[in-house]
């Protein structure tokens, strides 16, 4: 069993406490993933163009809500990869870190699209 803080489970306690048990545990895994989405999405924000008040919040909330949409997946297909990791443990940090790339995904697609294509030039020269 790992050990630390599970995120998902502390904001389900504190859920529980307002909308009942059964709502919580459905809220929480949604509600840690669009928080750590948006805490990446500031951090992306950081290293952007200068934005207003307004651009910023869309931003940020754009980057919830994009990490919301991808961090299962994701999440699910690097537990696969990886056996060691949990997909549960790791669905936090792949929200952060989709948030965190935000208005570099072109650049990250290119080096994805890169790296798939080296890998199997180099199957085929075997």
């Amino acid at each position: 069993m790992a050990s630390g803080a599970d995120p998902i489970v502390g904001i389900e306690k504190v859920l529980g406490v307002f909308f009942g048990a059964s709502l919580a545990t459905a809220l929480a895994p949604h509600l840690v993933v669009l928080i750590a989405g948006m805490a990446g999405g500031v951090l992306g924000l950081m290293s952007y163009r200068q934005a207003t008040i307004g651009e910023g919040a869309r931003y940020v909330l754009g980057m919830g809500i994009l990490a919301w949409l991808l961090a299962g997946s994701l999440a699910e297909l690097a537990a696969a990869t990886w056996q060691a990791l949990d997909d549960k443990r790791i669905l936090t940090p792949v929200a952060l870190g989709i948030g965190w790339i935000g208005h570099r995904w072109p650049t990250v697609g290119r080096w994805i699209a890169r790296l798939a294509r080296a890998s199997v030039e180099a199957a085929l020269k075997k």
